[in-house]
């Protein structure tokens, strides 16, 4: 099997065992806003892991993007357009591809080897540069009549505090949407605001864990606007679990905290929803890809 991912800067792909064992792995810069230079660059990619790949394996790519009859939608990235990513990547590589979102590969691979194995209803939360989800039921992915099933990010942030009212721009046109308040440049420019200095988010979460104040007051912010996000689709959907990834955040400490915010924000007892985290951070998005694609036979 073989998955890969873009997040925005970089394209990583890796090939797999069946079990879903990664065997060899490599990355490739992705930067610019050039579609032709972007295929160019996840064919040479793919080419340099052929040596390891039989002529019949089916490529899996997961998109920071809403992904439609196997095109891009909806995306946070102007690189990616609205084209008809699954039919290009054909063409230049030669082999069947098949074109997911994010948010779904994470789900897929939680309900094949994660936290979501026996849970009849998951929700998976990717956080990361842009952000993204993922609905299955009874282990089988949904999409929706659009591709956009839990597209959470771009809800508005529930029962927002008056500092949070100042009106933050989304990329979709929109202002106030919890990506953002609840992505990684999120957290980093809450840091700036009440600082004034830039931090990137893995040196955030490492500061507050050293007893910085302000970086774990930021963390805590973070923590309740996730909190009051999970709620509400605990209130919406009742999911068994709610799968959360993502790089550079502390997901260790969120799986504690989190769930402890909830009683605050559902009207009847929600207990029995679990909250867990996908290891590796981009490791299971890439593998849930690479699941996705063998099981696909269109």
């Amino acid at each position: 099997m073989i998955g890969l991912t873009f997040d925005g800067n970089l394209l990583t792909a890796a090939t797999l065992t069946d079990g879903g064992e990664i065997f060899a792995q490599a990355e490739q810069p992705a930067l610019g806003n050039d579609y032709r230079e972007w295929l160019l660059a996840v064919s040479a990619l793919i080419e340099s892991l052929r040596h390891s790949l039989s002529n019949k394996e089916r490529l899996g790519v997961a998109l920071p993007a809403t992904i439609h009859d196997g095109a891009v939608s909806f995306s946070a990235y102007s690189v990616l357009g609205t084209a008809n990513i699954r039919r290009d990547l054909q063409s230049a590589l030669g082999m069947p591809v098949s074109i997911f979102s994010i948010g779904s590969c994470l789900v897929a691979d939680a309900c094949r080897m994660g936290a979501a194995k026996d849970a009849n209803l998951a929700i998976g939360m990717w956080i990361g540069n842009s952000c993204h989800g993922g609905l299955a039921l009874g282990g089988r992915l949904i999409t929706g009549a659009h591709g956009a099933a839990a597209n959470w990010p771009h809800l508005q942030l529930p029962a927002p505090l008056p500092q949070e009212l100042d009106g933050r721009k989304c990329w979709c046109g929109r202002s106030g949407c919890l990506e953002t308040f609840l992505s990684v440049s999120g957290l980093e420019c809450d840091y700036e605001r009440v600082t004034g200095e830039w931090r990137d988010a893995g040196e955030i979460a490492a500061a507050a864990v050293k007893g910085d104040i302000v970086a774990d007051s930021i963390i805590q912010a973070f923590e309740d606007r996730l909190g009051r996000a999970t709620a509400t689709l605990i209130s919406l959907i009742d999911p068994d679990v709610i799968v959360l990834g993502g790089a550079g955040l502390q997901l260790d400490r969120l799986q504690e905290r989190i769930p402890r915010k909830w009683p605050g924000y559902v009207q009847i007892d929600r207990s029995a929803t679990r909250l867990a985290t996908a290891k590796g951070e981009i490791t299971p998005v890439i593998r849930g890809a690479a699941f996705l694609a063998a099981e696909d036979n269109s």
